[in-house]
């Protein structure tokens, strides 16, 4: 029998507003895959969605603030991954394996995370400068 699991996160601008995100991963998750997660992520929650593939939130903000603000950062928090309902089986877009959840995060966290993946890293004319120097 096969096993989903719901991967929840959040996106809190500098403001505190708050969008909320899920994705259905496959396969069969432990506390100590939950613990391994944990380990990868900034300062135990934090990681940049665009960098592990996970969808943005930000644009669920954008629509009270008619788009970005200087609030947003790059930056996604963790919640949980817990046991994914029924409903949720069916109703949510299969991200992969958790397996590949896992080694798409290990593999981040060690090339340390890179805000220069989202857009809200640094304006453009600082992006530009950055990937100058680097």
């Amino acid at each position: 029998m096969k096993k989903y699991y719901v991967f929840e996160y959040l996106y809190r601008d500098a403001n505190n507003f708050k969008a909320f995100g899920q994705v259905l991963v496959l396969g069969n998750i432990t506390e100590d895959f939950i613990a391994e997660i944990n380990s990868y992520l900034d300062f135990g929650e934090y990681f940049v969605a665009e960098q592990v593939n996970i969808p943005t939130l930000y644009s669920q903000l954008w629509k009270y603030s008619n788009g970005p603000t200087s609030a947003d950062h790059a930056f996604h928090e963790f919640s949980l991954i817990r046991l994914a309902t029924e409903q949720e089986s069916a109703a949510l877009d299969l991200w992969g394996a958790a397996s590949d959840l896992l080694d798409t995060f290990r593999m981040a966290s060690q090339q340390s995370w890179d805000c220069l993946q989202s857009i809200h890293c640094c304006t453009p004319l600082e992006r530009s400068s950055i990937s100058q120097d680097i």
